[in-house]
């Protein structure tokens, strides 16, 4: 193929260029590869350098590499792709994982200024997209400039961990026997289809110098963010080293036995992780014979990670959110779970119980769980509450005990202070008599151990309210539309999986634990009618019910302000529900004989 080599004269000409159009940008020129394989590279506006704009064999083109080519950043590579489309002389190419993983610019290049005007055009077309990103590197990318300018440390073996601030260090010189998954940590979620991703990946790459495969935050010896990865690898690892062709020269020996002492002194309790665990082993296995000594000489000798160990957990935990604020494939409760983590000065027995119990909870729950939370908060003030997203998290996000004291919240305060006091009276040793803090969803959140207690109250609940069982003390024969006919009904007719009926469930479910929430189970027969009554007329009159449709019901209509401002269950009982007309053709018969 016939285009301008990139050449020691032409580096020259290219760089000082590069520095006065593109100042405080890292750029880079390879020339001693063979000529296809030369490249110059330089930096987005994101300073990043696994997303960059390259010249490459003969094209400026917009690259996505490392992180940027996982699936995890899926949503900023449709912004890239979809602000592609008004600009006719670019086009898509594949590169590494994604079919459209570089972004060409379709202007030929025939002097080091063409080079340079193609890259200032390619930027001006890219970097508006990614600069809203760029405002959520903050302090966090300022740390990373500073690594990538750092020497390579010292093997692990001649180094003290307790040192360490940040740097970079190959996997072979990672202290695997030091590392501990702390309880708060969240389970482990990589599946099979991480582990091929992964492995293809370091293959992809293997004849490459270098490859980064990310940060590792620590505190002390506790892995506060990159746990996914570290198990990975360590299972990775574990498999490698007992493959027979390479234990019959095994050069590592050191390194097996931190993997060996890290895998014998992790143990996970979650039933979800230990099945990742075991399907992952196996996944690794049908791999072994794609992976050879060289690939083993890479993976330990050419792939790094950015480590950074900072004092204080507080701190770890402040990086570890201003990592994931970049998109991570992280859900908002794990995000909120590092928060309120980082609100507790001094985990006490009860903090680890209620860690334990989250780590237990299925993740799909979870979501379900803050979802409906977040619903009830919105609603019940007639705002919008489609979704909950990490912009949302907010909504979790309270008053600290250290905060000034302010009128408003000193409710929140004296009861805080009152039930832990009752709590921790000699007394209750003997009498056995708990008082819970008396929790409202609507009320401003406590940060730290009370968010805790907060999620472990409201699970029960959630359990509590969606359970048939929980009504038949209020059930009678005489009584044909019981609470618990209702609900038995609500978790077993047929069409309860259609999208439109999951929709309907989710504004019933809201509806029934606001009620709950402020008056427990008193007068529930009366209030599961009327509630029943009040949502699933939607689904009666609707051949097809969307999420807007549910959503726009619970902002305009009266039901959560009611129970919000109601005295007694017989503010709900007496307020008028809507008269329905003629019903859709879909309309189900077991829901039509309850509701008539």
């Amino acid at each position: 193929m016939n285009y301008l080599k990139i050449t020691d004269s032409l580096k020259k000409e290219v760089e000082p260029k590069l520095k006065d159009y593109f100042p405080g940008r890292y750029y880079k020129t390879e020339t001693n590869h063979y000529h296809d394989n030369r490249f110059i590279q330089l930096e987005t506006i994101l300073h990043d350098i696994d997303i960059h704009y390259e010249y490459y064999q003969g094209y400026v083109e917009l690259h996505l590499e490392g992180k940027f080519s996982g699936y995890e950043y899926n949503t900023i590579w449709r912004e890239l792709v979809e602000e592609s489309y008004q600009h006719q002389e670019l086009s898509w190419h594949r590169w590494g994982n994604r079919n459209q993983g570089r972004c060409r610019i379709n202007i030929t290049i025939q002097s080091a200024d063409d080079i340079i005007k193609c890259f200032e055009k390619i930027s001006k077309i890219f970097d508006p997209v990614l600069s809203p990103l760029s405002a959520e590197h903050g302090d966090a990318e300022i740390i990373m400039q500073q690594m990538e300018n750092l020497e390579s440390l010292p093997p692990a073996d001649s180094m003290q961990v307790e040192k360490l601030t940040y740097g970079i260090l190959k996997i072979k010189d990672l202290p695997f026997n030091n590392f501990i998954i702390p309880e708060y940590q969240r389970p482990y979620k990589w599946g099979v289809k991480n582990v091929n991703q992964l492995i293809n990946d370091l293959l992809y790459f293997k004849d490459s110098e270098e490859y980064r495969l990310g940060t590792l935050v620590l505190h002390e010896n506790n892995i506060v963010d990159g746990q996914q990865r570290i198990v990975t690898l360590s299972l990775l690892l574990y498999e490698l080293f007992n493959k027979k062709e390479i234990r019959a020269k095994n050069p590592y020996q050191e390194v097996q036995d931190r993997i060996k002492t890290f895998c014998k002194r992790t143990e996970f309790t979650n039933e979800h992780s230990i099945g990742h665990v075991r399907e992952n082993l196996t996944a690794i296995e049908d791999r072994l014979d794609d992976l050879d000594d060289n690939f083993l000489d890479f993976l330990l000798n050419k792939c790094q990670f950015v480590v950074v160990r900072l004092p204080e957990i507080s701190e770890a935990f402040q990086f570890f959110d201003s990592q994931n604020a970049r998109g991570k494939d992280l859900e908002p409760h794990d995000l909120l779970k590092a928060f309120h983590l980082r609100e507790i000065k001094k985990l006490s027995e009860k903090d680890s119980d209620n860690i334990t119990k989250w780590q237990d909870l299925d993740p799909q729950r979870l979501v379900e769980l803050f979802l409906t939370l977040y619903r009830v908060k919105r609603w019940a003030k007639n705002n919008s509450g489609k979704e909950f997203t990490k912009d949302n998290i907010d909504a979790f996000k309270g008053i600290s005990l250290e905060d000034k004291r302010y009128p408003f919240y000193m409710q929140q305060i004296i009861c805080h202070f009152f039930s832990s006091f009752y709590a921790n009276e000699p007394y209750r040793k003997i009498d056995q008599s708990k008082m819970e803090f008396p929790f409202q969803i609507d009320q401003i959140c406590i940060n730290g151990s009370r968010f805790f207690d907060m999620i472990r109250y409201y699970d029960a609940l959630y359990n509590k309210i969606i359970d048939e069982n929980e009504y038949k003390n209020y059930d009678s024969t005489e009584d044909e539309k019981s609470a618990y006919k209702i609900i038995r009904m609500l978790n077993n007719y047929s069409n309860r999986n259609r999208t439109g009926d999951t929709y309907v469930r989710q504004l019933f479910n809201c509806l029934l634990i606001y009620y709950v929430d402020r008056f427990g189970f008193a007068e529930i027969n009366k209030v599961v009618r009327k509630i029943f009554r009040y949502a699933y007329q939607i689904r009666l009159i609707h051949y097809s019910v969307q999420l807007p449709t549910i959503d726009n019901s619970a902002t305009s209509g009266i039901m959560f302000k009611t129970i919000r401002d109601a005295q007694s269950p017989y503010d709900i009982i007496n307020l008028m529900t809507p008269q329905i007309g003629s019903l859709a053709s879909n309309a189900d018969t077991q829901i039509k004989q309850l509701y008539f």
